[in-house]
């Protein structure tokens, strides 16, 4: 089995619950408050979406990043036995990262919005008709788009999170025992749906502060915002911190194809 240091299953699984839920809601909120705006007076009005910028930061900020930081500081507890630091500058940084990223959704919804618009002009559509397929953009249930939305954000952020936290945690303990030359493992889930170049990264060690290599990509970490979104979106990999000369034991090291 994998080392114990190595983050549970369980933590994952919570946390991509938590944030989808938080993600989600939030979600639907914003767009029943953009509906009301963008669909007055039985028009459609796409620069509205803007006026509720505020909103949506504020949801993020308050409700979704706190689910993320929750996961982070779990495995960082679990790594390595004790607290995170709350004042710790990496941390925060990679916080607000997230933040950053999911702020953008109106900007989106504009653009989808737009695009209907777009679409029912050169249909030669009606106005309600053109007006009834904004409605579905901006509906939690006009289509599968903000459920599948919700479980890709809690999966990226979540697995993120999750190896963030192990590798913050790795280079604080290595900091504090004078490792100067400490390791880490890329783990690639053993399954049909793990995407070519991860599996060749199954694997692959690397100092600790040195990205590994994964297709044309370096990252830092399995699920590495900074990464290009092909090796990062939906990815289900794992680091795991070594020191010089650990050898690992392999046997039952992943979920096999049709047991997750």
């Amino acid at each position: 089995m994998l080392p114990a240091r190595l983050r549970a299953l369980s933590v994952i699984t919570d946390g991509e619950r938590r944030t989808g839920r938080a993600w989600f809601r939030s979600a639907r909120e914003f767009l029943d408050r953009v509906r009301g705006d963008v669909r007055r007076d039985g028009g459609v009005d796409p620069s509205r979406v803007s006026d509720h910028q505020e909103f949506w930061t504020d949801a993020v900020n308050v409700t979704v990043v706190p689910t993320v930081a929750e996961t982070l500081r779990r495995v960082m507890r679990r790594v390595s036995g004790n607290a995170p630091v709350p004042s710790d500058p990496w941390v925060s940084d990679f916080l607000n990262d997230a933040g950053n990223r999911m702020v953008r959704l109106p900007d989106e919804i504009y653009g989808l919005i737009v695009a209907e618009v777009e679409r029912g002009i050169q249909n030669g559509d009606a106005l309600p008709t053109v007006a009834q397929a904004v409605d579905r953009v901006l509906s939690v249930s006009g289509s599968e788009r903000w459920h599948g939305r919700a479980r890709t954000v809690a999966r990226t952020e979540t697995l993120a999170a999750v190896n963030a936290g192990a590798f913050r945690s790795a280079e604080l303990e290595a900091q504090a025992r004078g490792d100067v030359a400490p390791f880490k493992v890329w783990l690639a889930t053993d399954d049909a749906r793990t995407r070519k170049t991860h599996r060749e990264a199954d694997g692959q060690r690397t100092l600790l502060r040195e990205p590994f290599r994964v297709g044309t990509a370096s990252l830092l970490y399995p699920g590495d915002p900074h990464g290009p979104a092909q090796e990062v979106i939906n990815c289900r990999c794992t680091l795991l911190p070594i020191v010089l000369g650990e050898t690992i034991d392999w046997t039952d090291r992943q979920y096999r194809e049709g047991t997750e």
